[in-house]
């Protein structure tokens, strides 16, 4: 079967899943994309776990590497996928350097920052008559989202993650939703009748609640 074939399949199934309910299809789409990613994310932990063991040096400034926290997987052959003899281990910033050394040779000249894959954002947990949990985004962080394809909203104390693609959140978190907190600081919350849900602030009175649909998958599924 072709991945076309494959795709094709997997929308039937959704759409008969959905029938005419726009949030069930939404739901059921956002739950299997959450999915297939945390697949491929499972695949290169273990690669990186495998290569932590074996490397020793990062090839780019051949220099060891002090843990194995923060360090990136790259891919030697950027046209295949992420298996052992196609990986290497790099520091984040040689990773980045090593990327724009080869925009420059291909003419295509500095491109900025190259993206990583996911961003992590932490919150506790809130015993609030509204909310469980608080995400509180500045502008800084949202600065820095643009270095990142995702960033990954996680529930401390039971280490629950959703996947949300860098666009998406952006379009929430625009001027008008900004808050009065710290430098217009945007507030992301889950509230406690809709833990499904990632609820943006308004930010004024005039605004109202956005709401995100998520798929909130554990830890250990991860791992």
């Amino acid at each position: 079967m072709e991945p076309q074939e494959i795709l094709n399949r997997t929308r039937k199934a959704i759409r008969d899943h959905a029938g005419n309910n726009p949030d069930k299809w939404f739901y059921a789409n956002r739950f299997v994309f959450a999915r297939l990613q945390l697949d491929e994310r499972k695949t290169k932990t273990q690669i990186k776990r495998d290569l932590l063991q074996a490397q020793k040096l990062c090839p780019h400034c051949n220099k060891p590497f002090e843990s194995g926290a923060g360090v990136h997987l790259h891919r030697r052959d950027g046209s295949r996928g992420y298996s052992l003899d196609n990986c290497t281990l790099m520091h984040p910033g040689c990773h980045i350097e090593h990327h724009k050394d080869s925009l420059c040779e291909a003419g295509i000249g500095d491109l900025g920052e190259v993206a990583s894959p996911v961003l992590e954002k932490t919150s506790r947990r809130y015993d609030g008559k509204l909310f469980l949990y608080w995400w509180d985004i500045n502008p800084v962080f949202l600065n820095k989202m643009d270095l990142y394809e995702a960033v990954e909203f996680v529930r401390n104390d039971t280490g629950e993650r959703c996947h949300v693609p860098t666009p998406a959140l952006k379009g929430f978190l625009t001027k008008e939703r900004q808050t009065g907190r710290g430098k217009g600081n945007w507030g992301i919350k889950v509230l406690r009748e809709r833990d499904g849900e990632l609820a943006f602030e308004p930010g004024t009175k005039k605004n109202q609640w956005l709401f995100l649909p998520v798929v909130w998958l554990s830890e250990a599924y991860e791992d």
